[in-house]
């Protein structure tokens, strides 16, 4: 093959005397830039894990630039504004690998929701970003295939590239001694020519490559999306999995940092099933109580305060009511009650507050287990949260057949994380008996403390008590003055007979009311 420069002429007219090479640039594996500060965050959280350790160690074999892929993707979780390198300043491994993968991640529908757990939140941002790592390592020979079109072409065009720039450099070296050379000098001309050509040569095989690593990536662009989506789903679960176990059991739900204490608590959480399960209802139960506690008002009947739209005929405005009185403007009644538009006062009224002490019997009979028993757990653990927040004292009583009950008593700020975990933890199993735990709580409220203790009875089933024994408790109710507040999970058996009605002054079915609605009641008539 005819080479392209014959003649010292011919180098002085190309490109590349005319515009000479400039010094060799420092090339990063980073496309996204970060502070000194997102650095240092960045590498003590990435300090003691080894499992990342490994996954980098294999990944980086393959590929040069992953490992800074994986600090660029804790960057685009974490960083509130993330900031790209010049693309001049690239590696050719983070141009068509890591770069791609990022524009993959930040257009992904599920980037928004991600980065709204992840944002300035060290401990969801890096376990999504770990998690998201693994995904992609484990399909890291596709994806190089994919956006390589060969599964070496990342690494042949790195490699070009250096060894381009180097010939660039040689070249531009010669021409700078062949400026100053006086007289000509042929060896030099000579070595100038054999530079440039070596140079030139270099250049068409980057371009070579470089056109058919861009074609592949783009006829697999939807190929690469759905490994990078599936690596996003898996990442969003992890953060979403930080953020519930934090928000659950955390003494400070709002702090996602990497503390000892945080980090403890998720070890902790993780070794157990039954704690991740009650995670997922315990977290948004705490901010129910959280936003009851700002509140404090419940709305429904009582003091008129605003206007709202809705089709509520007893709270509806005179001047909408005038609409009935003729036949002309009837329809426009009829037409804004179907629309929910007629203007009605919105009313509020203070909510019961309950100051007392609390006593839980948690029903733990067998046909309880799985999401009942984390979702019972966690109506006790929010109640318990109310007591602790005004330094009440709480009891939960675990209870499932006949003389089958643990008690768990939790006074003020004498008891720890620990022990809250291993109530939530425990689990009797059996059948379901009614009198073993009501003599319990009477028991606490008689003896132990707990006289101005109510009771928040919750069960899935029934059981049968005598006309003594219901009389019996009566009695001790008007003497003692508490209250039975009972909570039926019935949504799959709606019209089984059951026997609450009998000792409960107020019951709640979840055949009625969604397990929030349920919470809602239980907590806002509680909070003071």
């Amino acid at each position: 093959m005819l080479k392209p420069y014959q003649t010292i002429e011919d180098v002085l007219a190309s490109p590349w005397a005319q515009q000479p090479q400039a010094k060799r640039m420092e090339r990063t594996d980073r496309v996204l830039r970060s502070t000194k500060l997102e650095n240092n965050i960045y590498h003590d959280l990435r300090a003691e894990d080894t499992a990342m350790d490994e996954i980098e160690r294999g990944a980086r074999e393959k590929l040069r630039s992953f490992p800074a892929l994986s600090q660029d993707v804790f960057q685009s979780f974490y960083s509130l504004m993330p900031r790209r390198n010049n693309e001049e300043a690239l590696s050719a491994s983070a141009r068509k690998f890591n770069a791609p993968i990022l524009e993959h991640i930040t257009q992904s529908e599920e980037y928004p929701t991600l980065k709204e757990v992840c944002e300035g939140r060290e401990l969801p941002a890096y376990e999504a970003a770990a998690e998201f790592v693994s995904a992609a390592s484990d399909e890291l020979d596709e994806l190089m295939r994919q956006l390589g079109g060969k599964k070496d072409a990342l690494n042949t065009l790195e490699k070009l590239e250096q060894t381009q720039e180097a010939a660039a450099q040689r070249l531009t070296e010669l021409l700078e001694k062949y400026d100053a050379a006086h007289p000509d000098d042929p060896s030099l001309n000579r070595d100038v020519i054999k530079a440039a050509n070596e140079a030139e040569s270099k250049r068409r095989q980057v371009e070579a490559v470089t056109k058919l690593i861009d074609n592949s990536a783009m006829q697999s662009k939807e190929a690469v999306g759905g490994i990078v989506r599936h690596a996003l789903s898996a990442a969003s679960e992890k953060a979403e999995e930080v953020q519930s176990i934090i928000g659950a059991w955390s003494n400070e739900p709002g702090n996602l940092q990497r503390t000892p204490a945080n980090l403890a608590l998720l070890e902790r959480v993780r070794r157990s099933d039954t704690l991740r399960d009650i995670s997922k209802y315990l977290g948004r139960f705490r901010e129910i109580f959280a936003q009851c506690k700002r509140n404090g008002f419940a709305y429904g009947r009582g003091e008129k305060y605003s206007l709202e739209l809705g089709n509520d005929l007893s709270r509806a405005l005179t001047s909408e009511l005038a609409m009935l009185a003729t036949p002309q403007t009837q329809p426009l009644f009829l037409r804004k009650y179907q629309r929910r538009q007629i203007k009605q006062y919105r009313r509020r009224e203070p909510i019961y507050k309950g100051a007392g002490d609390i006593v839980c019997c948690l029903d733990e009979s067998g046909s309880t287990s799985g999401e009942l028993a984390s979702w019972g757990k966690a109506v006790a653990l929010a109640l318990l949260e109310i007591a602790e927040s005004d330094g009440r004292k709480f009891a939960l009583v675990h209870f499932s057949g006949p003389g089958s009950f643990k008690t768990d008593i939790f006074l003020p700020k004498q008891y720890s994380m620990e022990d809250k975990i291993r109530a939530a933890e425990t689990f009797l199993d059996g059948g379901t008996d009614f009198h073993t735990p009501l003599n319990e709580a009477l028991r606490l409220i008689q003896e132990d403390g707990f006289e101005n203790a109510d009771i928040v009875f919750i069960t899935d089933g029934e059981c049968d008590l005598s006309e003594n024994y219901i009389e019996e408790l009566r009695t001790a109710q008007a003497e003692r003055h508490f209250t039975v507040t009972g909570v039926l999970l019935d949504q799959e058996d709606s019209g089984m007979d059951f026997s609450l009605k009998a000792f409960c002054q107020n019951i709640y079915r979840t055949s009625e009311l969604t397990g929030e609605q349920v919470v809602q009641g239980l907590i806002a008539n509680r909070v003071s």
